[in-house]
């Protein structure tokens, strides 16, 4: 296994680690391995069995494929909700990065306007429901 990718599931590892608010040692109970061992993997020091990827994956019913996810947003989506951010999502969330400050005040206040403008096109939609039921 490649280096790169060996750090990139021990980043992950301490991502769904942290993300639930756990111990290195508690971690490494579901896996069946030693703490000492398991910390090497967080590190990235060491490369975990494809067992001990089953073992936590199983336990956080997570797809095992989320130990290789590159984008760190896109992972503490999934493990939110359970769910990968789509493309479109991960494609604003990039931009927004680069924005600029006064760039993305614009945006967000932009993003307000057609949230409110959602809610009054929902309003209205269920006004003329209201009206037909009559």
């Amino acid at each position: 296994m490649k280096l790169e990718t060996q750090k990139q599931i021990g980043e992950n590892l301490k991502i769904l680690r942290t993300s639930n608010c756990m111990s290195q040692s508690e971690i490494a109970d579901i896996a069946g391995v030693s703490r000492a061992l398991y910390a090497g993997y967080e590190l990235g020091k060491r490369t975990p069995d494809a067992e001990v990827l089953f073992l936590i994956s199983s336990r956080f019913e997570i797809n095992m494929g989320m130990f290789f996810e590159c984008d760190r947003y896109r992972l503490l989506g999934y493990l939110s909700n359970k769910e990968v951010y789509d493309n479109e999502l991960s494609k604003l969330v990039a931009n927004y990065k680069k924005m600029s400050a006064f760039a993305k005040g614009m945006l967000l206040e932009k993003a307000q306007g057609l949230m409110e403008w959602d809610k009054s096109i929902a309003m209205n939609r269920k006004a003329l429901e209201e009206r037909r039921a009559m």
